[in-house]
């Protein structure tokens, strides 16, 4: 109580936690006392409360059972009190002039402290915590570190990206989820590991999955499994709205900043639509993700585009996107959904590049542009696409207006996988959580 009177000077403003160094409880159950508490607008205060009894002074409580408001804090049950003080203490600046009058009065306990805080009128709810240990001797360590290590583990399925999809960065995409998977082993998850083609042919037990799968025959199930309600990050249908075609179209649909661009079959001779892109241009598969050298190809006139149209064809591919070239600064970017990772870089001054397609707009002359507005439209472009890792390309035109070129599900993260990785795990984790 002393120790709280002395921090009380920084407390004046707000609603504050406090809670003793002795007390172990589950990060999940502290996270939703901290939502419920800051939610709270009708009582004075949040105590922490449980039904686990391992003091040797329990401080019990008193509740009422229907709305968990309590009435009394009880040195010895007498009336079948079945919860006790858990150390957590959630209050306002209204639970401090009650404080100042009980050290001038000489009370020296923080059980008489609450007491009065219920005498004085104070309406303090009770939040109940499966589990709290209070560490007060040496034996309490064993019983604190067999409750942390008995917490239920979280069973993960987890989807390498096959070889054939990561032209040029195999070992940077296999490095990425290898940290990933060991960030998750840290938070006691339990994770099997498959390749693609064992992903195909498995049955997956997990009802949690995360994946680099890009193969269309894992997307497929990785749909069909999303589709029977298990949780999979990134999701089925986020990896294929990250397929060029559909990319193109629902970025422009909701507005993010994107090229003047075409949807075009490869079969068909060019429209004259796409004179309005200009001469130079892109042409890039609109299928899937760029796997060869010649999925995404810089071109100078209409010729060369139906050239590459007519060798897309040859191959298969039904459909291309054609972008109009922007001059400017290419910059590259890495985020993870709701966490506070971003980075950017410009990949000619670390040399970053899967087909050396970066030396179109040459090295960057660093144009001034708004970070915090890139984050911003990166944010919504995950949230269209349905993704939560994720990276891209976008262009710093001269003016500093953003274009996002380009936006991937779970890339490699390369030059920023060690920082990374534990936002990844950190999203994975509360993804499955939720």
């Amino acid at each position: 109580m002393h120790s709280f009177c002395e921090l009380s000077k920084y407390l004046q403003e707000g609603k504050f936690c406090l809670t003793t160094v002795d007390t172990i409880f589950r990060e999940d159950e502290f996270s939703n006392f901290i939502r419920a508490f800051e939610q709270n607008t009708e009582n004075d205060g949040l105590m922490a409360i449980t039904s686990y009894i391992d003091d040797e002074k329990p401080l019990y409580i008193s509740v009422d059972e229907d709305s968990m408001l309590i009435k009394d804090f009880l040195d010895k049950p007498d009336g079948g009190e079945k919860y006790v003080s858990g150390g957590i203490y959630g209050l306002t600046p209204k639970a401090l002039p009650t404080l100042y009058k009980c050290l001038e009065n000489g009370v020296l306990r923080m059980r008489n402290y609450q007491r009065q805080l219920i005498a004085d009128g104070l309406k303090l709810k009770a939040f109940p915590f499966e589990k709290i240990v209070d560490v007060d001797h040496a034996e309490d360590i064993k019983t604190a570190e067999a409750f942390l290590s008995g917490l239920p583990k979280l069973k993960f399925a987890a989807i390498r990206r096959g070889n054939q999809y990561s032209p040029n960065h195999i070992g940077n995409d296999a490095a990425i989820f290898n940290l990933t998977v060991d960030r998750l082993k840290e938070k006691n998850c339990e994770i099997t590991i498959y390749s693609e083609q064992e992903f195909q042919d498995a049955r997956v037990d997990s009802g949690i999955i995360f994946s680099m799968a890009r193969d269309t025959c894992s997307i497929s199930k990785l749909q069909e499994l999303e589709d029977k309600g298990l949780k999979i990050i990134n999701s089925g249908y986020g990896i294929s709205n990250c397929t060029r075609t559909k990319m193109t179209r629902l970025l422009l649909d909701n507005g993010i900043p994107y090229p003047k661009s075409l949807v075009v079959s490869t079969r068909e001779p060019l429209p004259e639509a796409a004179l309005e892109l200009g001469d130079f241009c892109w042409v890039k598969r609109g299928d899937f993700h760029a796997i060869h050298y010649e999925d995404v190809t810089y071109v100078r006139n209409g010729k060369e585009a139906e050239n590459i149209l007519n060798e897309f064809a040859l191959r298969g591919i039904p459909s291309a996107v054609l972008n109009e070239h922007l001059k400017g600064d290419l910059v590259k970017f890495y985020g993870v959904k709701n966490t506070d990772f971003f980075y950017w870089f410009y990949p000619n001054d670390l040399n970053h590049s899967k087909f050396g397609l970066e030396a179109i707009n040459g090295k960057a002359k660093g144009i001034p542009f708004d970070m915090e507005y890139l984050k911003k439209i990166c944010t919504k472009a995950a949230e269209v696409l349905n993704i939560y890792i994720y990276g891209g390309d976008c262009v710093v035109d001269k003016s500093g207006n953003i274009f996002i070129i380009d936006f991937n599900d779970w890339p490699s993260f390369a030059p920023c996988r060690t920082e990374a990785a534990p936002y990844i795990a950190q999203c994975i984790y509360e993804f499955a959580t939720k």
